[in-house]
C-alpha cells in the first residue's frame, strides 16, 4: 500500500479469539486460523519475531474505528456496520462485492447463517415465542434486514438456510 509517495507497512486489525464475526471470516475467507496477534496497539509489532504487526479487538466498532484511523490498516466486519465510519473503503474477496441487496443469491464467501435455538417449543405468549415471532415476522423482519441480515423465515433466506 502506498500513501502518495510512502510505502505504508499493513497492519491487520482483527477481532478476539472469541468472535463469531472473527471465527467465519477464518473459515470461509482464510480458510485457516489467523497468525498470532503481534501488537497491542495495533500500530507497532510488540513481538520482533512476528511476520505481520496484528492486534485483536473486542468489537467491530473497535476494528473500524482503527482501520479508519491507522494508516495501511486492513481488517473485517459485518457488511452494514462499514458504512457508518469515514474513510473506509470496501475490498472485493475474490472478485466479489458484497452486496446487501444481494443476500440470499450472492456467492460471496464471507457470509454466515445464524440460527435461534430453543429447549423444545416455547409456550405460546412466553417471553422466548415473542421474540421468536419478532425476528421471522413482520417489523422484525425489517431490523433483521436494515442490520445487513437475511431471515431464513423468508422466501430469499430459505434458499440460503436450504430449506426449500
Amino acid at each position: 500500500m502506498t500513501g502518495g509517495d510512502a510505502p505504508l507497512p499493513i497492519r491487520l486489525v482483527s477481532r478476539n479469539a472469541g468472535s463469531g464475526t472473527r471465527e467465519v471470516f477464518q473459515r470461509r475467507v482464510l480458510g485457516e486460523n489467523e497468525p498470532a496477534h503481534s501488537s497491542l496497539d495495533c500500530e507497532h509489532r510488540d513481538d520482533p519475531r512476528a511476520k505481520v504487526t496484528r492486534c485483536e479487538l473486542d468489537s467491530t466498532e473497535q476494528v473500524l474505528e482503527a482501520v479508519a484511523r491507522i494508516p495501511g490498516a486492513v481488517g473485517y466486519g459485518e457488511l452494514r456496520a462499514s458504512g457508518t465510519v469515514k474513510g473506509l473503503h470496501r475490498v472485493a474477496i475474490g472478485g466479489r462485492d458484497a452486496d446487501v441487496d444481494e443476500l440470499g443469491t450472492s456467492d460471496h464467501p464471507y457470509r454466515e447463517i445464524e440460527y435461534a435455538y430453543t429447549w423444545g417449543e416455547p409456550p405460546a405468549g412466553s417471553l422466548a415465542a415473542g421474540f421468536l415471532t419478532c425476528l421471522t415476522r413482520g417489523a422484525g423482519q425489517d431490523v433483521v434486514r436494515v442490520h445487513g441480515h437475511l431471515s431464513c423465515a423468508t422466501p430469499k433466506g430459505l434458499r440460503v438456510c436450504g430449506e426449500e
